[in-house]
């Protein structure tokens, strides 16, 4: 009788993940085609070629051909669907009150997620922004959920290998969290309250250095040099123009440096993409590659990093950067019609021809997401409502075990995207929107605790 019941409540388990996985990879049935943006095209380069882009890391490349057999991107599509379900059934698995109905809550828990954030609009893109939010929710079940077991607990650690090195912001935002968790176990040292433990941290810092080192030499087996990041200070010298500091830099040291940039000194634009993108843009000029113009504006960028005065300058204009960041949520970004010309029309003929038809019918493609002013305006209510929740019950979660330290971690992550993307890339609205959904994902968990949820999911079902 018990392997009966162990047996029916698996298959209700596998239900819930299916249907969760449907619905929040539904956009991109409903677009007729998984949505791209315009740098999907050099991730599908890299998958197919496994030559690593110059300007970031190839691991989303390695996870595309992984999981779509260099077939289809559908399968990609429903990858990260299905990662994103399991991880929240997880976590709900870990916070839920006991005697609640798992499958009465998960679901109505994605449908909110799906409706009113913008989970899904990043979930549905061959893009790597949505590994960003389920980075922390890995970690959380790495430090906190040591019931998974060893091949779930695998499964874990593989993954997070591979997203950490699927964007560059990944490394310096999980250094400052675990350093962020450490120094909290060491305040609360005498509490009895360790927030995760040491093993874990551990393991945690040598995947991180595994990856930066499996990157470091991927790169130089590729040509890129001996670099995790072969063009950093070519984004830096951009985030530089942005306010102005690279072009006062050069006018007060061209006399005595002959630095590349100082024929360029008058004619910086004012913001980043500007000095990169382009065939007469800054970088394209000072060529013939990516990775050539970095070597060439590198010296004046160590040097600008070398006097106070503009240190002081970047810190100040980083922190006006990050609080900027903040605010710039939106449902989507970029979701224009690339149409033919664009990278990832080219690389959908070139690699997946049998793909073009169902590309060039999308609604996409006929640029119906232009427009997402109804859809931004829901995301930044349920925002600004779930942070009110998070506020208003503040008492009830920072008492539960797992809340208060899930809610934080959450909440850090959030302004550690902000702080990172800000102050290294740029500030735009893609960055942050990404992961402008997990405050929601918050006040949904907090919300579980209240009496009135206890009373309406409640339940007779046990194994969860």
């Amino acid at each position: 009788m018990g392997r009966m019941l162990d047996h029916k409540h698996k298959i209700r388990i596998a239900l819930y993940l299916l249907c969760s996985t449907f619905l929040i990879s539904a956009l991109a049935f409903y677009n007729g085609y998984p949505l791209v943006f315009s740098d999907s095209g050099t991730y599908i380069r890299s998958a197919f070629t496994l030559v690593p882009p110059a300007d970031r890391p190839v691991a989303y490349g390695l996870i595309i051909r992984a999981v779509t057999w260099q077939d289809t991107l559908w399968t990609l599509v429903i990858f990260q669907a299905f990662m994103l379900a399991w991880l929240l059934l997880e976590v709900l698995r870990k916070v839920l009150p006991p005697g609640m109905q798992l499958g009465a809550v998960y679901i109505p828990m994605s449908l909110v997620l799906v409706a009113f954030t913008s989970m899904p609009w990043y979930a549905a893109q061959v893009m790597p922004d949505i590994i960003t939010p389920m980075i922390i929710l890995v970690l959380y079940l790495i430090l906190r959920a040591p019931e998974l077991g060893p091949v779930k607990r695998g499964f874990l650690w593989t993954c997070l290998l591979f997203f950490l090195m699927a964007h560059y912001a990944h490394v310096p935002m999980v250094l400052i969290l675990l350093a962020g968790l450490a120094l909290a176990n060491w305040i609360q040292r005498g509490s009895g309250n360790r927030p995760y433990p040491w093993a874990s941290l551990a393991a945690t810092l040598a995947v991180l250095a595994g990856g930066i080192t499996l990157i470091t030499v991927y790169n130089a087996k590729s040509g890129l040099g001996t670099s995790f990041s072969p063009t950093r200070h070519m984004f830096l010298a951009a985030r530089l123009c942005e306010n102005g500091m690279l072009g006062d830099f050069l006018r007060e040291h061209c006399d005595s440096h002959d630095y590349a940039l100082c024929p360029f000194k008058d004619e910086l634009p004012m913001e980043a993409t500007q000095f990169i993108w382009g065939d007469h843009s800054i970088i394209a000029r000072l060529g013939p590659s990516l990775t050539k113009a970095d070597s060439a504006v590198a010296p004046a960028v160590q040097d600008l990093f070398a006097e106070p005065v503009f240190i002081g300058r970047f810190a100040r204009s980083s922190m006006i950067a990050s609080a900027t960041q903040l605010f710039q949520v939106s449902a989507a970004s970029g979701l224009s019609p690339y149409a033919e010309g664009s990278a990832p029309y080219y690389e959908i003929v070139e690699r997946l021809p049998w793909e073009l038809s169902s590309y060039s019918t999308s609604r996409q493609a006929k640029g119906e997401w232009w427009d997402l002013g109804v859809q931004n305006r829901v995301v930044r209510f349920t925002l600004v409502l779930a942070l009110f929740v998070l506020y208003w019950k503040r008492a009830a979660w920072m008492h539960q075990k797992e809340l208060r330290l899930l809610v934080p971690m959450l909440l850090a992550w959030v302004v550690l995207n902000a702080v990172v993307t800000a102050s290294l890339a740029n500030v735009f609205d893609r960055l942050q929107s990404r992961v402008a959904w997990l405050p929601v994902l918050a006040a949904c968990l907090v919300l579980l605790q209240t009496k009135w949820a206890q009373r309406t999911f409640k339940s007779a079902e046990q194994p969860r």
